[in-house]
């Protein structure tokens, strides 16, 4: 299995190939971005603009409260599932720490990237480098 992009049949010279795709970074990064920085700004509009008793309160607590912070649990435990399962990082208990955190606080996720970085291996045909 190789994570380098190829050329196609009609792209001999392989121009219209994608940039090789780090093994490192996996696709629940962007997941997790997005559900983190989204609950981020739920929750600051609903602590700083919305009334518990109004609809806009309710609509914006159940988005970011049972939406948004599942899915940042979702994308950290995968993420940390799938580097352990291709043999790149292993979380050991602490991915189920961050996963049950990121529940009840999405930004624990910072907690997560940084110690993902702080694992990142040294070996460059893990990370996407030249083969």
């Amino acid at each position: 299995m190789s994570t380098h992009a190829a050329a196609s049949a009609d792209d001999p010279d392989g121009s219209a190939a994608e940039p090789p795709a780090r093994r490192f970074d996996g696709p629940w990064l962007l997941v997790l971005a997005a559900a983190v920085g989204g609950w981020t700004v739920l929750y600051a509009i609903d602590w700083a603009l919305l009334s518990a008793g109004t609809p806009a309160g309710a609509a914006v607590a159940f988005a970011h409260g049972y939406l948004l912070a599942p899915l940042a649990t979702a994308a950290v435990l995968l993420d940390a599932l799938s580097l352990d399962e291709r043999g790149v990082a292993d979380f050991g208990l602490f991915k189920w720490a961050y996963a049950l955190a990121s529940l009840a606080a999405p930004p624990v996720a910072v907690v997560y990237y940084a110690h993902r970085e702080w694992l990142k291996p040294g070996d460059p045909d893990l990370l996407g480098g030249p083969t």
